[in-house]
């Protein structure tokens, strides 16, 4: 399927080469005010065409064609669009070789040879500018939870070596969120943990994912490794779990 979330959820249409790329958003609460100028900071931010990104560019100007009046979200789904503009099919065309490292192959046998494999059809990582239109209004709803993410300097280096052969490179990327209230999430298939980790594995190209100290936590004692609450309002004395608590208890004598 290509919908996520439950309370609020999206579904994405569109192919990379196709007229457009959009999402539909369900469940935002009316009376949010809300307008394409509050996506575009966030649209910049996303857009390819600058160091060590994709060459193509597009303007990524989002049009909202339902859910919004007089400036304010109705309750209704919201549809938000995108054009594609500057793409080129002769450079996607197929010769019997399917690109590694892409969902070529995957799409080619789960749709029989019938999906459209320019540009990665809707296994394209273009897929993630209508993601990024639905975040600016998730971001609208929790106004008071603070978002960040940047990319390791630490992967730059790797980044310049590989440009200079030619080649290509991965990254890592660092997000961190703040004031979120304690109890958020399910404990097991919707822990707080499992449904970013969903979200995240959505994004074409990602592969690994960390909360906290990650996987360095395997090789620490829980002595090392558990963070002691230190106040009545949950403040840790150490950040070892990436600030989220919860994990399976074994009985000792």
């Amino acid at each position: 399927m290509n919908s996520f979330g439950n309370i609020f959820r999206i579904t994405l249409y569109g192919e990379s080469h196709g007229k457009e790329i959009g999402v539909v958003v369900d469940g935002c609460p009316a009376g949010i005010p809300l307008s394409e100028n509050d996506m575009l900071p966030d649209i910049e931010r996303r857009k390819a065409g600058g160091y060590a990104t994709s060459a193509r560019t597009e303007n990524d100007i989002p049009e909202i064609r339902s859910g919004i009046y007089r400036g304010h979200t109705t309750g209704a789904p919201i549809i938000i669009a995108f054009r594609n503009e500057n793409f080129r099919d002769e450079d996607y065309q197929f010769n019997g070789i399917f690109r590694p490292g892409h969902a070529d192959y995957a799409a080619y046998r789960k749709y029989n040879g019938y999906n459209n494999p320019l540009g990665g059809g809707q296994f394209s990582g273009r897929m993630t500018l209508p993601i990024v239109a639905a975040g600016c209004i998730a971001k609208k709803i929790i106004p008071t939870i603070e978002i960040s993410a940047k990319i390791l300097p630490e992967c730059m280096a790797n980044v310049e070596k590989a440009l200079e052969n030619n080649d290509s490179a991965g990254g890592i990327v660092e997000c961190r969120i703040q004031n979120l209230d304690a109890g958020i999430g399910e404990p097991f298939f919707d822990s707080l943990e499992s449904i970013i980790s969903h979200a995240i594995f959505s994004i074409p190209g990602a592969k690994a994912i960390e909360f906290g100290n990650g996987i360095t936590s395997a090789s620490m004692f829980g002595s090392e490794y558990n963070d002691c609450i230190v106040s009545s309002d949950g403040k840790t004395a150490t950040n070892n779990c990436g600030g989220i608590n919860g994990v399976f208890q074994m009985a000792t004598k």
